[in-house]
């Protein structure tokens, strides 16, 4: 019995949400005592639904309680936005309400009220609150827009971090349990929402720490917990088909968890951070992120694309109709599919010229102006054609370095490895017995080397028999010189070595002719081998 493309598609997104967790995992070197015990009562509250609601269903049940837990994601931006669509529903019917937020220490109090008063500006605020001294999660253009919003409608925000430097979770808990309750005895037909990381609004955890100390003060609050994207909900509602159209559920202890990111994109969020990628597009309009992206490669290297722009479709890791809908087309071998579910697998970003779809495994800026750089040099020279091995080899190290580059004038913070770099990484290597995940990555540094020594000589690749067996090699080491390649680019045509037309002929140029491609890339390496790379960090 064959499987179906749901079934299929799901089991994928599962492959690449353990992959993430285990990644998540092995990122946390110390882990705090009594942790995964507080971890377990939260998944505990989130395991299952009772069924299906809707967002006006949870908005007025927010305006049946008076104290609000939402939990948020840091390093997700549709987690905060999230809760900015909640404040806009609810400032319509009633303005009586207070924000509490995770993100200050109680001591910047007054700093706050300063700033959202307007009698200091952003860069004072900032630099008075450190952040990034502060908070570990130096995000605030993800959260600019809640303070804004309260600004603009003269909603008190306050600051409720206030346990000392090193604390662990139960003791931050219990000190920003007694700033919230002391906010809710002292604002006295006001509504208070708490805006916080997801664990901590777990019952047992931050709203039994104010349910005490509101209990001192002889004070009772009808409360209400709004979570968000739980795991076991949505592989629920996924193996339903209810992923895409259902935004809220009610739990069986009448609280709600709101669907709007799948899990995939969260953990992609938060990897992201943590490997200092530079920005993220919006998940929810992903296409119209895209192509701005698109048109602000095409307005800077003065490229006019036709319409045919706007047939691009774009998908992410947490869309599971990707697989389907190119299974449906019916134009995809067997082995095409299988390509692509590797890739997706091995978390690459993927253009597909023939079917004008991109799959971007991640939300980073650098992904997606990777991707609209090959989506640019598709529309501009036609479709890859079959060539002949070697002419194959150095075509596709020039798509990946118009793709570095395209992501460096995006993000021009943007690394990548050079040769240094895979000598350093050879010299490892030669301390260690190889693990076996790693194995492709010390190929490609063996071959990078054994390359560049060819190249200097003016000589191209002529050991060609492995990549007919080893497609994963012939894609590793291609990529690995065509972002050094691109990188050259960019700070080539920063430098003035290149010229933006010789640019711009690169993503126009289809190199038909046989050997072209050979030429090509040994010219313009040349040409850019005493370009200077800044030194890096």
């Amino acid at each position: 019995m064959s499987t179906s493309p749901r079934t299929e598609l799901l089991a994928i997104q599962k492959k690449l949400w353990r992959w993430n967790r285990d990644l998540i995992e092995h990122s946390i070197l110390v882990k705090e005592p009594g942790f995964d015990s507080y971890e377990r009562a939260y998944r505990s509250a989130v395991r299952r639904y009772e069924r299906v609601a809707d967002q006006e269903e949870m908005i007025e049940a927010i305006l049946d309680s008076e104290l609000i837990y939402v939990g948020d994601y840091h390093t997700c931006n549709q987690s905060q936005r999230s809760f900015l669509r909640i404040l806009k529903a609810v400032v319509k019917r009633d303005r009586s309400f207070v924000v509490c937020m995770e993100l200050l220490h109680k001591h910047h109090q007054r700093t706050l009220d300063q700033y959202m008063s307007g009698a200091i500006g952003e860069a004072t605020f900032l630099r008075r609150i450190k952040l990034q001294e502060h908070w570990v999660f130096d995000l605030w253009m993800n959260f600019k827009p809640l303070f804004d919003f309260c600004r603009y409608h003269g909603i008190r925000v306050f600051a409720i971090d206030a346990a000392a430097e090193g604390s662990d979770v139960r003791r931050r808990d219990a000190a920003a349990g007694a700033v919230v309750a002391r906010v809710a005895a002292e604002n006295p037909g006001h509504r208070i929402f708490v805006f916080i990381g997801d664990l901590h609004i777990a019952p047992p955890h931050l709203p039994s720490d104010v349910e005490r100390e509101l209990a001192r003060r002889g004070v009772v609050r009808k409360n209400l917990i709004l979570y968000e994207n739980s795991e076991p909900i949505y592989w629920r509602l996924a193996e339903k088909g209810l992923d895409d159209s259902v935004e809220v559920v009610k739990l069986p202890d009448a609280n709600f968890c709101r669907m709007h990111t799948p899990p995939v994109i969260c953990q992609r969020s938060y990897l992201n951070w943590l490997e200092h990628e530079e920005g993220e597009i919006d998940y929810a309009d992903a296409k119209a992120s895209f192509l701005e992206i698109v048109e602000r490669l095409c307005d800077f290297l003065k490229i006019k694309l036709g319409r045919e722009r706007d047939d691009v479709e774009v998908f992410t890791c947490g869309d599971l109709s990707f697989l389907k809908y190119l299974r449906e087309r019916g134009d995809f071998s067997k082995q095409e599919l299988e390509t692509i579910k590797r890739q997706i697998l091995a978390s690459e970003s993927y253009y597909i010229a023939k079917a004008k779809f991109v799959y971007l495994a991640n939300l980073s800026l650098n992904h997606a102006a990777e991707e609209a750089s090959h989506f640019i040099k598709s529309l501009c020279s036609g479709e890859e054609e079959p060539r002949e091995i070697v002419d194959a080899f150095y075509a596709n190290v020039l798509h990946e370095a118009i793709g570095f580059f395209g992501s460096k004038t995006v993000n021009p913070k943007r690394k990548c490895f050079h040769e240094k770099d895979f000598t350093d990484l050879l010299a490892y290597f030669e301390t260690i017995r190889v693990p076996k995940e790693r194995r492709l990555e010390y190929e490609t540094a063996h071959l990078v080397m054994e390359y560049k020594k060819l190249e200097r000589k003016g000589k191209p690749l002529a050991k060609t028999e492995i990549f007919k067996s080893r497609m994963d090699l012939f894609l590793s080491l291609t990529h690995a010189l065509g972002y050094m390649l691109g990188d050259r680019l960019y700070y080539g045509l920063v430098s003035g070595a290149v010229k933006k037309p010789l640019v711009r002929d690169l993503f126009c140029d289809p190199w038909l002719d046989e050997g072209e491609p050979v030429d090509v890339y040994l010219e313009l390496e040349k040409r850019l081998r005493k370009v200077r790379i800044p030194k890096r960090m």
